[in-house]
């Protein structure tokens, strides 16, 4: 049964034009980082060849970082289509063995994320072969580079990230909170790094992070150029502990897994806050049904501000009072604090919390997350009322065509508005609370306002794509 479903899931997520237009992009990137210097993550190369073996263990090593984010997708895709189509039952119903289903479906999801690393891979490998990088910029083509990042990197962080996803997708039954783990996931990354930088206990410091990219990075910190251009590190020390562990860590989420799955449409937790509900509405008395009221239209160019500004106080409030929004403005909130308070020293010298500082705190620790703020919402405003079944009701309402869109252009605005108001704020209060220099709220507001036009735009062009796509996944 589990060959059955994994063939059906598979062929659904193969005829997915979304898997294929990510892997395209996948294979794309790597092949730009593989074939120009001009494209770097994490830094230039130095002596070290485009194609040598290290550095295709680390470049693959991020993009199993990278597929995190278009995992979500595919995961909560294979798991939660059914509870969302209403098909569920009909699969249940049958003597289908929950274990079976899921099991199958997990699979088809982390086939469907490996094409996508495999792609990355052919396109870094084809990389070497262009004829306008310089010869001796290159070393020996060789393909042991790439199995041995699959088999230490690419796979052992594809089962941990998928199961992971998978556990999260079960519990909530709720793509909102596979995104917001996605985003808790990579903020702890990137706050964890920061941290651990200057920790003495290099054990500490590889075994707590679960890709694997501190240990490759600490166990050949002291090789030559000559090892980097030649040579992998051997499966022993920090990445042996470092992949045994993460390995079991993701052998304890899968047992987890299989052992919360439920064949209910709510997960575990909406499952029993649904039969708490249900409790005390059987409690309550019947509502009292009130009488008609005749009502009588109206039309002009009052009425119409009048439509838009109930239509913008209705998705402003939605959006404000959403947890997607309030956990990634604390997240955001969190990442700027710990930066502003640990700014360091330039040449010996600490370094005064002036507004200048403070501002490239809040830009390079706090704003970077209305990126993701305004594309997710871009998505979620449009796709509302489609989601919980209602756009047939709104779209008969006697609106102008171009009002409930430009109402979710102006929500968005606002969104930025209220986050970059949020971070001058705390920055401020940082200020005070040392009490060493004058604060300036008219940089702030000049600064802020600027550095705001670009998600302003990004907002615009979300919506766009998402209205010309007519899918959501295709829109982001």
């Amino acid at each position: 049964m589990i060959r059955e479903i994994l063939r059906f899931e598979l062929r659904e997520q193969l005829r997915s034009p979304l898997l294929w237009l990510v892997s395209g992009l996948f294979g794309l990137l790597a092949f730009a980082l593989g074939s120009s210097e001009a494209v770097q993550i994490g830094g230039g190369m130095g002596n070290v060849h485009q194609n040598a073996p290290l550095v295709v263990a680390r470049l693959m090593g991020m993009f199993s970082l990278f597929g995190l984010l278009v995992s979500a997708i595919f995961v909560s895709g294979a798991l939660l289509r059914d509870f969302e189509q209403g098909t569920a039952e009909l699969y249940f119903s049958t003597p289908l063995r929950r274990g079976h289903y899921l099991a199958g479906r997990l699979l088809a999801a982390m086939l469907a994320c490996l094409l996508i690393q495999v792609l990355a891979a052919a396109g870094l490998f084809l990389a070497q072969f262009m004829p306008w990088i310089a010869p001796e910029r290159l070393g020996p083509v060789s393909l042991a580079p790439y199995g041995w990042s699959f088999a230490v990197l690419v796979l052992p962080n594809l089962v941990l990230c998928t199961t992971m996803l998978a556990l999260f997708a079960t519990l909530s039954r709720s793509i909102m909170w596979v995104y917001l783990g996605v985003l808790a996931f990579l903020l702890a990354y990137l706050v964890t790094g920061v941290m651990m930088r200057d920790l003495d206990n290099i054990w500490l410091v590889t075994l707590s992070e679960p890709l694997g990219l501190r240990a490759l990075s600490w166990t050949t910190r002291y090789w030559s150029a000559e090892e980097r251009n030649t040579g992998l590190p051997a499966i022993t020390g920090y990445m042996l502990a470092n992949r045994a562990l993460w390995l079991a860590v993701a052998a304890a989420m899968l047992a987890a897994l299989f052992a919360s799955f439920r064949t209910g449409r709510s997960g575990t937790r909406g499952a029993r806050a649904g039969r708490r509900r249900a409790a005390g509405a059987s409690e309550r008395p019947a509502p009292a049904v009130p009488a008609a009221i005749r009502m009588q239209p109206r039309s002009g160019a009052l009425n119409v501000a009048r439509q838009f500004l109930q239509q913008l106080r209705f998705d402003v409030k939605g959006v404000f009072r959403s947890v997607p929004f309030l956990v990634m403005l604390a997240f955001a909130m969190i990442n700027f604090i710990g930066a502003a308070l640990n700014q360091g020293d330039m040449y010996g010298t600490p370094l005064l919390p002036v507004s200048s500082q403070m501002l490239a705190s809040l830009q390079g620790s706090f704003s970077w997350m209305l990126i993701i703020i305004v594309l997710f919402h871009a998505g979620e405003l449009v796709w509302k009322e489609r989601a919980v079944r209602i756009h047939e009701v709104t779209d008969a309402m006697p609106l102008p065509d171009w009002l409930p869109l430009a109402a979710k252009f102006c929500t968005l605005v606002l969104v930025v508005a209220s986050f970059q108001a949020t971070g001058a704020l705390v920055a401020m209060a940082i200020q005070a609370f040392k009490g060493t220099v004058a604060i300036e709220p008219a940089v702030y507001l000049k600064t802020l306002s600027v550095d705001s036009l670009i998600y302003v735009l990004m907002g615009g062009a979300a919506l766009c794509l998402q209205v010309l796509s007519n899918n959501k996944f295709a829109g982001y």
